[in-house]
């Protein structure tokens, strides 16, 4: 795994985007040939991949202009196509518009009230499970935008995918699930840029379910009051699921009964993975601290669909890895982030201050 970046920047959406631009200039070239190689491998055009892409950018521009302004800026600053990074950040809809075919990775997202930890907090915790075609250069970005909370978060490869907290204490992380009604539209990862531009629980649960999406994820949003949701999201649907005082984890498959019936794809792996993250989650009650939490990021049982996993140095097996963990102190406006697998690599603490 390559080093981890930090990297800081404020002002507009323009100097923002200018600033994470020229710090991934390094990466985001080889990141797009990457994508690109992994979509011609799925028999998808560059072409066809990129035209998908040119019809969600005009989606984003007009529902999210400041979202847009700032990928535009990254763009510009590491000399790539605009429509090669919007494709990067839309490989599940590209994947299920061209050919109807499933995403592969994963990832494990943990919620823990404050009745569970040693010391009160709330945290939030999550794996990041990527495809090997996913490019691993792991950053944290804190950020002052102007007349927006300031915010601390986690992404990779060029992704779009801000997971962290905000100045105001509301924490997001989450993971992908697999839908039928994907559409032309925003692509979800972009979401998460707008969960930490709110200034509410409300305003942050909205921004997951924005009418123009394309696709959705599963959200776990938090707030320092203590108020954690479960947000599992669509191309046109969602249920909201409240978590009160018991931990809570979530995987890739679909917990809300009315929205089964939209769901693609075998889940067994995902539930037996959610089943352990649940029972160890529970065993701690009380006793959890972000220490504890590491513990259960790198638990390996089930292997090799276990909450922190690993290629199979044959060839063999599993199709995608653990490419970061991350734990984000809500109450704190704190992240701890291990760029790998969280068994081999330390978490590096991260304040908003």
């Amino acid at each position: 795994m390559a080093p981890m970046l930090l990297i800081e920047a404020s002002g507009s959406a323009s100097a923002i985007g200018e600033t994470i631009g020229q710090a991934l200039r390094p990466i985001l070239p080889e990141a797009v040939a990457r994508h690109r190689r992994y979509l011609e491998t799925q028999g998808i055009a560059w072409e066809l991949a990129l035209d998908i892409a040119r019809r969600c950018r005009a989606d984003l521009e007009e529902a999210l202009p400041r979202t847009a302004e700032e990928m535009h800026a990254v763009a510009r600053a590491a000399a790539i196509d605009v429509d090669a990074l919007v494709s990067l950040n839309a490989l599940q809809e590209i994947l299920f518009l061209a050919r109807r075919l499933p995403l592969a990775e994963g990832c494990t997202s943990l919620a823990l009230p404050a009745a569970t930890t040693t010391d009160g907090s709330i945290l939030l915790a999550h794996n990041e499970d990527a495809l090997p075609n996913r490019h691993e250069q792991v950053y944290v970005v804190r950020c002052r935008p102007a007349g927006e909370p300031a915010f601390v978060a986690f992404a990779y490869g060029g992704l779009f995918l801000y997971q962290g907290v905000n100045e105001l204490g509301i924490g997001s992380t989450g993971n992908a699930l697999l839908w039928n009604d994907i559409r032309i539209g925003v692509p979800k990862l972009f979401l998460y840029r707008e969960v930490l531009r709110a200034t509410s629980l409300a305003g942050a649960i909205r921004a997951t379910m924005l009418p123009e999406r394309a696709n959705g994820n599963n959200h776990l949003i938090a707030t320092a009051e203590g108020e954690i949701y479960d947000v599992e999201v669509s191309g046109r649907h969602a249920a909201l699921q409240y978590i009160g005082n018991q931990p809570f984890a979530h995987t890739n498959h679909v917990l809300a009964p009315e929205l089964r019936q939209i769901e693609e794809g075998d889940t067994l792996d995902s539930q037996l993975r959610r089943n352990r993250a649940q029972r160890l989650l529970e065993l701690g009650i009380g006793q959890h601290s972000v220490e504890t939490v590491k513990k259960i990021l790198t638990d390996h049982a089930n292997s090799p669909n276990s909450i922190c996993k690993h290629l199979d140095p044959e060839g063999n097996g599993m199709t995608t890895r653990t490419i970061a963990a991350l734990i984000v102190n809500v109450t704190e406006r704190e992240i701890w982030v291990a760029a790998g697998q969280p068994c081999r690599q330390p978490f590096e603490r991260f304040s908003l201050s």
